[in-house]
């Protein structure tokens, strides 16, 4: 996935239950049980707002980790 701005537009649209939906996706394509992953509305507020303030460089950083991430659990 390649988080920029309009995808994070996006992200930001949806409810808790979606947003914890695709969080969980997200994690399980980088080899993290999403059964392990647990979600407030608290937490979920505090992801909407790093979201917000999130800067180019800051979704570049992100999609990087993701794609090692994901990279180092497949091998």
């Amino acid at each position: 996935m390649m988080l920029d701005k309009r995808a994070v537009e996006m992200l930001l649209t949806l409810d808790d239950a979606k947003l914890s939906l695709v969080i969980k996706k997200l994690a399980s394509e980088a080899g993290i049980s999403p059964d392990n992953i647990k979600l407030s509305s608290a937490e979920l507020g505090g992801i909407r707002s790093a979201l917000k303030m999130a800067t180019d460089d800051d979704l570049k950083k992100a999609t990087e980790l993701l794609k090692k991430f994901k990279n180092g659990a497949n091998g």
